[in-house]
């Protein structure tokens, strides 16, 4: 048991050695076991994670009052029994099947808060019918392409997030 334990705490030493960026530590025969290495093991960390800087599209659904968030997110919170209820992740797939069928000229630049840049665009750039089998964005629907305000600029701006572009679409499901 302790030799079975031995050899896979090596191989995974050579496999977090070859993912990390240079460094100071050296493993013995490094150079020759990377070929290997990255052959067996292919995917790094990025794999597992997505970066903190890529724009988000959150979507809003109109209503008499106006546009209301319609995003389910985050996953972990009470209205989602705690992660137990999935269709919040389901969501960001129906947002992707509605993305797919729409077209890159629907989009319009965003250069005012979420509100105006939403009133802005009040007839719908496309109607298009919801494939998803149990439906979260029906009727007016804007997805608004939203980008992380850079953590070193978190004092300079009042909101995290920074709209870029809007989309409306009138969703039929």
């Amino acid at each position: 048991m302790i030799v079975v334990c031995a050899v896979w705490a090596v191989a995974i030493a050579y496999v977090v050695q070859e993912q990390l960026p240079k460094n100071v530590l050296s493993l013995p025969g490094q150079t020759k076991a990377r070929h290997t290495v990255t052959n067996m093991a292919p995917q790094g960390w990025a794999f597992f994670t997505k970066s903190p800087r890529d724009a988000e599209i959150v979507p809003y659904k109109k209503s008499a009052d106006g546009w209301e968030r319609a995003s389910l997110t985050p996953h972990s919170s009470p209205h989602n029994a705690f992660g137990l209820d999935r269709r919040s992740r389901a969501q960001g797939v129906e947002i992707a099947l509605l993305l797919s069928a729409a077209q890159k000229d629907d989009w319009h630049a965003c250069t005012s808060g979420r509100t105006r840049c939403l009133a802005g665009y009040g007839a719908p750039a496309r109607h298009l019918d919801n494939r998803s089998p149990r439906p979260t964005l029906c009727g007016t629907v804007g997805l608004l392409q939203e980008k992380p305000t850079p953590w070193a600029w978190r004092d300079l701006v009042a909101e995290a997030h920074t709209p870029e572009q809007v989309m409306v679409l009138e969703v039929r499901c």
